[in-house]
């Protein structure tokens, strides 16, 4: 497994808000995104659904939980403890002790197969390392073996607890993953949500425990430095997800799980696929994982994918440069006004939507349609007008020259082929 790893100075850097957290849905009470592929194939003849909020991230949004906090903690109870099979150096899992009772306890509700549930088990292998009296634990409906070959792959700083029977699970309500319980000496849960949400300061205001500052070896890994103003890691993906994927993007950190070079070229820099000349043979469409952590004490809020943008190419060992290239490519051409101010948007925000095989968008400038328009049909498009307006659109994902033909008939709006100067990125 290649493993890159960057630790930073005290540099100022910092970023811009843009997500939320991401859940999946409880898979016995709702679809998992397998089994919703499935139903719509069978009965409306889909391929799939994505939904792509803001800044085009995926995740399987859940339900509310029930609330818990204030309430005497339900019973753990599992078929079976089971412990990562990773070993780090200066850290022990903890056995699980016989009572909680007399414990402060981090419980996580996940499984495999969650995106969302699987890029927070960083966020968590933090904290376990950091607050040694806290018992961390995980559970998850399935069975032993899928753990045991998930575990073979992750680093977990915590053991997995196999409910089968969802007893524990049910029992503190849990409709969606990942949810995560905070839980005190008294047995009583002290706080509840997402794991991205937990904190340091979370942990210290409900048991009054300070952050050890201790460094952990992990193995083919560098050690995070004390006072850095950034850690910054990247590897191939080889959890063998599938199509679920994440995106988690909250101030001072980013998350990634299970994307392909191709869409984070895309997401950070802007590059459309069509526009990249890979000079290095990069294979564009293999999946990674990558984390970009700051210290908000020393870097600020503004900047956080410039920093991104910088640290990849040299994990990567690759340079990513500007170049023009003379070249034909498809010109937007408004060819009848009245129709397309038809479909002005009464949406002010992008949104936008792949479903029943189209790409439905709201709020979408000329130069949004032509991103899809070459993300989608790998095909160069450029504007070369001045358009502040907002169009609702409604375009085929699988047939360009149907979405052509739809461009003009209801959009009025036409594709016209022009030699110019255009710009590519040459990965090299």
């Amino acid at each position: 497994m290649l493993v890159f790893r960057r630790l930073g100075s005290k540099s100022a850097f910092s970023r811009l808000r843009l997500g939320g957290f991401g859940r999946c849905p409880n898979p016995s009470t709702f679809h998992t995104p397998s089994r919703c592929k499935q139903l719509l194939k069978k009965s409306q003849n889909m391929k799939k659904i994505v939904v792509l909020i803001g800044f085009t991230f995926l995740a399987y949004v859940g339900f509310p939980q029930n609330n818990l906090v204030g309430k005497k903690a339900p019973k753990i109870e599992v078929e079976k403890w089971i412990y990562p099979k990773i070993k780090l150096s200066e850290w022990e899992v903890k056995e699980i002790p016989e009572e909680f009772e007399g414990k402060i306890v981090v419980l996580d509700f996940w499984f495999t197969r969650c995106a969302p549930c699987v890029a927070s088990i960083p966020e968590l292998n933090f904290l376990a390392k950091n607050y040694p009296e806290i018992v961390f634990l995980s559970i998850t409906f399935e069975k032993e073996e899928p753990i045991d070959e998930f575990l073979k792959k992750m680093v977990m700083c915590y053991p997995v607890g196999s409910d089968p029977d969802k007893k524990t699970i049910n029992a503190y309500g849990v409709l969606s993953y990942p949810e995560t319980f905070l839980i005190d000496e008294q047995g009583i849960v002290q706080w509840q949500g997402s794991p991205f949400e937990l904190n340091n300061e979370i942990l210290t205001r409900a048991t009054g425990l300070s952050r050890k500052e201790k460094s952990i070896s992990i193995p083919d890994q560098e050690v995070t430095q004390l006072n850095a103003a950034y850690s910054f890691t990247i590897q191939r993906h080889n959890l063998e997800m599938g199509e679920s994927s994440y995106f988690h993007y909250n101030p001072f950190e980013i998350n990634v799980l299970n994307r392909s070079l191709k869409n984070i070229l895309n997401v950070f820099y802007g590059i459309n696929s069509p526009r990249i000349i890979n000079r290095k043979g990069i294979a564009l469409e293999e999946s990674f994982d990558l984390t970009l952590k700051a210290d908000q004490s020393i870097t600020t809020e503004a900047n956080c994918i410039e920093m991104l943008r910088f640290l990849l190419p040299n994990e990567l060992g690759i340079q990513i440069n500007e170049h023009e290239v003379d070249t034909i490519v498809k010109l937007v051409k408004i060819t009848n006004s009245p129709l397309l101010e038809k479909n002005i948007s009464k949406t002010p925000y992008f949104e936008t939507t792949l479903r029943y095989e189209n790409w439905e968008a709201k709020g979408a400038s000329l130069v949004d349609l032509k991103n899809f328009l070459e993300s989608q049909y790998e095909v160069l498009v450029e504007v070369n007008m001045e358009c502040s307006n907002k169009y609702s659109f409604i375009l085929p994902v699988n047939d360009i020259q149907v979405a052509v033909g739809k461009l003009e008939s209801d959009y009025g709006i036409t594709l016209v082929d022009r030699r110019m100067v255009t710009k590519f990125w040459v990965l090299e």
